[in-house]
């Protein structure tokens, strides 16, 4: 019982840190977190979205970076040269599909304003 206290204590810290807690409140606070997450919600959903696309891009090229430093490392194994080039083939996509999710951001924000 503790212990479920103790995870629900860290999450909504963690929530609190990044602002998402001003979205679920639904009102005006000032921005504490650097963000920008404060506002309106639609300002506030964007902002986060935007946020979080930036975080799965990066992440997706540190996989692919990861993936190339793998590759070269492989010397001629198969396996592990299979398995380098699976991680590289992801992070490929993983870059396509934030790229796609990007421009449906982008049209929506438009639609919307």
């Amino acid at each position: 019982m503790k212990r479920t206290s103790l995870k629900i204590l860290y999450i909504l810290l963690i929530l609190q840190f990044f602002g998402i807690a001003n979205v679920v409140n639904a009102s005006i606070l000032p921005d504490v977190t650097g963000l920008g997450l404060s506002g309106d919600m639609e300002g506030m959903a964007f902002k986060l979205t935007n946020w979080l696309l930036g975080f799965g891009l990066s992440f997706s090229v540190i996989a692919l970076i990861w993936g190339g430093i793998n590759y070269i490392g492989s010397s001629g194994d198969a396996q592990k040269s299979e398995l380098a080039k699976k991680i590289i083939y992801y992070a490929i996509m993983g870059v396509v599909v934030i790229g796609l999710a990007f421009s449906i951001v982008v049209v929506i924000r438009g639609l919307f304003s």
